[in-house]
């Protein structure tokens, strides 16, 4: 039996809304309202949001429209993360990139942006088990630069829970994932060992922006050369140090079922003297939030998320 999924809810306005599930939209309805201002080239469900390639004075832009009220809150903190972190990071002097947003609005009071379209090679076309692409390969070290960027930026009020204690914030966090999880699953694979290290550990993180989803099917190498970084709906700046980078070895290991990266890109931060007290803290609240993912597919197989468990505890 699915745990509680608390952990996939938003307060805005003191209304509590979820944000994991989208709904069905007509997609030729929302095609006439764009058609308005732009050339349609390509609309389509991505699950959560309508999503479109749309032409304007010769230039491509990108549409990501939200399909709920909770999908908008968080839709709307992407566009808060990027317009922060295009007015702190100038393009001609960086080579890290988020999309520009050109437009927000609302299509039947749901949450809709509009940004220049990052074209270029994603380092992973989509989640799952893969043979691992030249192009992640070669660019560990710029993604691990991209996420010590933004650990460095001043980024500020970009969630309503950010009045809250951000060590507290981030354990509450892991608890929701933790009472989402099965607890047949809980118990089996022993997923309470991991709470004793966040636990003991938590005390010495420090706080931190982070992007929230730093995947490599999020990172697009652009043909400039450059790293651009999407989907910034989980952005913070009271988040928790190492949280990104973390987030992506836990991927690696789980999602892509590639052990030996996710060690590989460890032992880097390790030589760069990374704590690793601290990443095994993050990679331990990764591991739970690993297994409640897992469980909300429709044939779970645990395989990878209890080996990610035991590597994580053995560190």
């Amino acid at each position: 039996m699915q745990g509680d999924l608390k952990a996939f809810q938003i307060m805005v306005n003191d209304k509590l809304l979820d944000y994991r599930l989208g709904e069905k939209l007509d997609l030729s309805k929302a095609e006439s309202f764009f058609k308005r201002k732009y050339f349609v080239r390509k609309l389509w469900s991505g699950g959560r949001h309508i999503l479109g390639i749309l032409e304007k004075d010769n230039k491509l832009l990108f549409l990501k429209l939200a399909t709920t009220k909770g999908i908008s809150a968080i839709t709307e903190n992407e566009y808060a993360w990027n317009k922060q972190f295009n007015k702190l990071v100038s393009r001609k002097s960086s080579d890290f990139w988020v999309p520009q947003n050109k437009e927000c609005g609302l299509y039947n009071n749901l949450f809709y942006l509009i940004t220049d379209n990052l074209e270029g090679g994603l380092l992973v076309r989509k989640p799952g088990k893969i043979r691992i692409p030249k192009l992640l390969l070669d660019n560990i070290s710029s993604v691990i630069q991209f996420s010590e960027l933004i650990q460095k930026l001043d980024i500020a009020n970009l969630k309503e829970e950010e009045n809250l204690d951000y060590r507290k914030y981030f354990f509450d966090k892991t608890i929701s994932w933790y009472k989402g999880i099965p607890g047949n699953i809980v118990e089996k694979y022993r997923v309470k060992n991991l709470l004793a290290i966040i636990e003991q550990g938590m005390s010495g993180l420090q706080k931190r922006p982070r992007h929230g989803d730093f995947t490599p099917w999020h990172l697009i190498k652009l043909p400039s050369g450059q790293l651009g970084l999407i989907d910034g709906e989980h952005a913070m700046d009271s988040g928790v140090e190492y949280y990104d980078i973390g987030y992506f070895i836990q991927r690696v290991f789980s999602v892509l079922e590639n052990p030996k990266l996710a060690e590989k890109i460890l032992s880097i931060l390790l030589k760069n003297n990374y704590n690793l007290e601290k990443i095994r803290v993050i990679l331990a609240a990764r591991s739970i939030g690993g297994f409640l993912d897992e469980s909300l597919k429709p044939s779970p197989n645990y395989e990878f998320s209890n080996k990610f468990k035991d590597w994580v505890i053995r560190l």
